[in-house]
């Protein structure tokens, strides 16, 4: 490789500045060093390949032969310095060559297809950077233009391409239509003999790969390749043996790299990846933290300042503050904010990603100031949250959830300090988060759950019914849209049962409070012993079993009440604010009624204030 840049430069040389064949050897010289980049990393072989292009194109003013190839070039080594670096205005400038070479192909032109391609990938990039929905539509126009030329070996990629970003605009603006066309493509592309291939390529790599002795230099690539199919069919049937397989052969491959290995880094994050996709599946806690480990291991052979170092100090982050959420331990929440505040370090004023990282570090940030109650906390996620919403502006596909996630943190600060204006601040920011959101939209019943909970808080504290009764509807949408099996369930559950329970208190309709019991225990249902919820749920069924004994005097409920109330002495999992809250209302539950479990109830709450104070 080295050979064939020198020979290069040696051509350039014969060429002086002024010398008509210039711009072929300046072409050459930069491609051969792109490819050197490719192979090796070394950013500077990049950099100049970009300033050979610009030379190059130089000479090749409009109406040259080969001024489409130089813009092609330039913006194709712009790209790949974006992926890199994360410089929008590489890929800005990446665009408009590509928009420039794509001129000079009219229909007709062979090279037409590829320059459709080009420009619909780079407007893509820019999209799921910028979540700006025009560029969106455009590379869904130019895939569908690109589709109608491509050549029979190249359909498949086609279509698949254009399936992703038609399902990715259905799930920006919910277009039925949309989806139709998805599901269709998706059809074609199996028509064309995906799956088949797949497993064709499969079997394949397996033969390949039985045919290489061990400690062969191809062992590690084959292993590779197998593992990638396996899990690309995992994700198209759903199989687990093939995602069992796929991560075995990972960890075949990750054995086979030294720690000096320049493999190492893909083959850890491979791994990782597989990984996630099996927690998906089962919620098991080893592979979150096998998964946080290989993500270490990939941060500690990162270059500094190379571009992959806020990718894994992201993975780590994410994944840490997952774990918390299954956990408990307010260690792995400190570290995720540390982590992600040294991500958005590496991600200035103008950095394509810095909205991302403002936001995962003040999800983190808000949810240390649950557990801890520090206000400056909540306060520096509100700051972050609005920087990025300033970074999503109208038309950005990203607003609605920054508009709720800056809303969100705005409530929990009201419920922290009482400042009316925070709470009719967030209302105004939930409104206008569901108003983005189209029918079906999967955030759609989120939005609706945070609209109702904070017209309830508003009614709590100005009595006007009508925000009530308002939030009672907006949670029975929300109930809807989360059936049976779906994740958001018990929320739906836990807040329409709430706003009854607050309706049944000002109005006496006993229905009301009936259904409110209903609900929570379907919520409970979805909240078995050691799930970190559970308490939630025990407590809110509990309350309203006692708030109908009080009405009705049946023993029975209040029965059932304290034995749900009794259940919180057997909770396992690292205890949470939440959780001491929980234990709390049992002692005055049980003071108040001069109930035998009172003196349970009293250690159970000292154990957990004790337990609490050592994770905070």
């Amino acid at each position: 490789m080295a050979d064939n840049v020198e020979q290069w430069r040696a051509a350039l040389q014969e060429c002086p500045p002024g010398d008509s064949t210039r711009s072929a050897p300046l072409n050459n010289l930069a491609v051969s060093l792109q490819v050197r980049f490719e192979w090796e990393g070394v950013l500077s072989d990049l950099n100049e390949a970009i300033d050979l292009h610009r030379a190059a194109l130089a000479l090749r003013p409009p109406g040259h032969s080969h001024r489409s190839l130089s813009l092609s070039n330039l913006a194709n080594s712009l790209k790949t310095r974006f992926e890199q670096q994360c410089v929008l205005s590489d890929l800005d400038e990446a665009i408009e060559l590509h928009r420039a070479a794509l001129a000079l192909f009219p229909p007709g032109h062979p090279d037409r297809y590829n320059s459709l391609y080009d420009l619909g990938n780079s407007i893509q990039t820019r999209f799921e950077q910028q979540d700006v929905l025009s560029d969106l539509d455009e590379a869904i126009e130019l895939h569908r233009a690109a589709l109608v030329l491509c050549p029979p070996s190249d359909q498949s990629i086609s279509l698949n391409n254009l399936a992703i970003i038609v399902q990715a605009r259905f799930d920006q603006k919910g277009d039925l239509d949309d989806l139709d066309e998805a599901i269709n493509l998706h059809r074609a592309i199996l028509s064309e003999g995906v799956l088949e291939n797949l497993d064709e390529a499969i079997d394949l790599n397996r033969a390949a790969l039985t045919l290489l002795p061990s400690g062969h230099s191809d062992q590690f690539m084959s292993l590779n390749n197998l593992a990638i199919s396996l899990q690309s069919r995992f994700e198209h049937q759903g199989a687990l043996y093939d995602l069992t397989e796929a991560i075995d052969l990972h960890r075949a491959a990750l054995a086979l790299c030294s720690p000096s290995n320049s493999d190492r880094s893909t083959s850890l994050n491979n791994l990782a990846r597989s990984l996630q996709a099996k927690f998906q599946q089962g919620a098991d806690l080893s592979d979150l933290d096998e998964i946080i480990d290989l993500h270490r291991a990939a941060l500690a052979i990162c270059p500094l300042g190379h571009s992959d170092q806020s990718m894994s100090l992201n993975n780590i982050a994410s994944n840490l503050h997952a774990r918390f959420e299954h956990r408990g331990v307010l260690s792995d929440l400190d570290e995720a904010i540390d982590l992600d505040r040294a991500a958005l370090a590496l991600c200035p004023p103008g950095h394509s990603t810095r909205s991302s990282s403002l936001n995962n570090l003040a999800i983190c940030l808000r949810a240390r100031s649950e557990q801890r109650g520090i206000l400056s906390d909540l306060n520096e996620a509100i700051d972050f949250l609005r920087e990025a919403l300033k970074l999503r502006p109208p038309g950005h596909s990203g607003r609605s959830i920054s508009l709720n996630n800056l809303a969100s943190s705005l409530r929990a600060r009201f419920e922290e300090g009482g400042d009316l204006s925070d709470l009719s601040e967030a209302i105004v920011l939930y409104q206008a988060a569901l108003a983005l959101c189209p029918p079906g939209h999967s955030d759609q019943s989120m939005f609706l759950n945070n609209l109702a909970v904070s017209l309830q808080i508003r009614f709590n504290e100005g009595g006007v019914l009508s925000d009530l009764d308002e939030a009672i509807k907006l949670n029975q949408a929300a109930l809807e849209l989360n059936p049976v099996g779906h994740s958001d369930r018990s929320s739906s559950l836990n807040n329409l049962a709430a706003t009854l329970e607050v309706r049944f208190k000002q109005r006496g309709v006993l229905s009301d409070l009936d259904e409110a019991i209903d609900l929570n225990r379907a919520a409970l249902l979805l909240h078995p012993p050691g799930h970190p919820t559970q308490s939630i749920s025990l407590i809110n069924l509990a309350s309203s079993l006692q708030a109908r004994f009080e009405q009705q005097s049946i023993p029975a409920d209040l029965d059932d009440a304290f034995m749900l109330y009794g259940q919180l002495s057997q909770i396992t999992h690292a205890v949470l604010s939440k959780d001491l809250h929980a234990a709390k209302l049992w002692t005055t539950s049980a003071e108040q009624l001069k109930h035998s479990s009172a003196l349970t109830a009293y250690e159970t709450a000292l154990r957990f204030l004790d337990e609490w104070q050592h994770v905070a």
